[in-house]
This record gives C-alpha cells, sequence and structure tokens, in this order.
C-alpha cells in the first residue's frame, strides 16, 4: 500500500506539468499572428522619445551610427531550424537516459535522482522523462520570450550535455553482484 502512496504524490506534478504544455502551441503561434498583421505591431509600439525606448521623454533618438556598436541580434522565430534540431537533442538524450536508467536497474544498481519505485514504474518514468522535456522547451521559450536568445539555445545545449552524460555514467556502471550467504540454500547448490 506504501508504494501505491508514493506513485500518486508523482502523479499529480506530472499532470499538472503536462497540462502546461498544452499552452506552448498557442503561444508560439501569437507570433505567427504578429507577423501577419502588421497593424497590431504598430499598435503596441511605444511613443517616440518614450523610455520604452531607451531614450529620455522629449528627447528624440538620434540618426547617427556609432561605427564601435553592432547592432542588437534580431529576433528569430521560436520554432526555427536550430531549436527544431536542439529540441530533437532534448527528447533524444530524454530517451537515451530513459533506456540507460531502466538498464542499470535491471543491472541491480540503485537510482540516486529519483526513487526506484518511479523508475521501476515504466509508464510514470517515461512521464517524467516526457515532462523533463517539456520543462526545457518552456524554460527555452520564457528565455525567448524575454529577448535571451543566447540562453534560449544554452538551455538546450546544457539539458542535452547533462543527459548524456547521465546516460553514459549509467551504463558504465558496473553491475551489482550481491554476496550471497554460506547458510542459504542457493550457496548449497552451487557447490
Amino acid at each position: 500500500m506504501r508504494r501505491n502512496l508514493r506513485i500518486r504524490g508523482v502523479g499529480v506534478p506530472l499532470l499538472a506539468a503536462s497540462g502546461l504544455l498544452g499552452f506552448l502551441p498557442g503561444f508560439s503561434h501569437a507570433q505567427e499572428q504578429m507577423a501577419q498583421r502588421p497593424d497590431l505591431a504598430i499598435a503596441d509600439a511605444p511613443w517616440p522619445g518614450s523610455l520604452e525606448q531607451g531614450a529620455p521623454v522629449g528627447v528624440e533618438p538620434s540618426d547617427s551610427r556609432n561605427p564601435g556598436k553592432t547592432a542588437p541580434e534580431k529576433g528569430h522565430w521560436f520554432w526555427d531550424r536550430e531549436n527544431d534540431w536542439l529540441f530533437a537533442g532534448v527528447g533524444a538524450s530524454r530517451t537515451l537516459d530513459y533506456f540507460s536508467t531502466l538498464n542499470m536497474r535491471r543491472r541491480g544498481r540503485q537510482e540516486i535522482l529519483l526513487t526506484n519505485d518511479a523508475v521501476d514504474n515504466h509508464a510514470a518514468f517515461a512521464a517524467i522523462e516526457a515532462s523533463a522535456t517539456g520543462v526545457s522547451i518552456g524554460a527555452a521559450y520564457l528565455f525567448h520570450r524575454y529577448g535571451h536568445h543566447k540562453l534560449e539555445r544554452w538551455t538546450s545545449i546544457v539539458h542535452i550535455g547533462l543527459a548524456a552524460t547521465g546516460s553514459l555514467r549509467n551504463y558504465c556502471l558496473k553491475t551489482a553482484h550481491f554476496a550471497v550467504a554460506p547458510s542459504s540454500p542457493q550457496s548449497a547448490s552451487l557447490h
């Protein structure tokens, strides 16, 4: 009975995380609407000389170009080719982590980050791995939304690196061999 309570405790956060993933496509679709209706972008644009533009109120921004400064990085679509490949890499590295962890458990090793009950329940563990992928994509979207495009890319790069390193570690662990007690029936059959 205690085992079922542990798994139920994990189910509620997983359900909440998967529910939040349903909103991500709606946010990225808003970018497409903005590109198709430029009149909406103009209506939301800040007034010339306002603090939102970076110039003090009452002072027009100068048109002179400073050759020492480069133009800021232009924005990009969230679902561009590079992000597609990075998100596919995150999904692939989480899948590799899933199979390497199951392999490690079959060889008698203990999981250190999650409970063994969560890993041994294959459906729950697959949902945890999928949620981790969704959280990574969600974090990248938040960075994208607020203009931190380098952090947006690095979120996926770091996630791929950590998941791949963890998977490699799981495969490199030695199989756990348990000693057989001398008075057990198994030790009598070995002689």
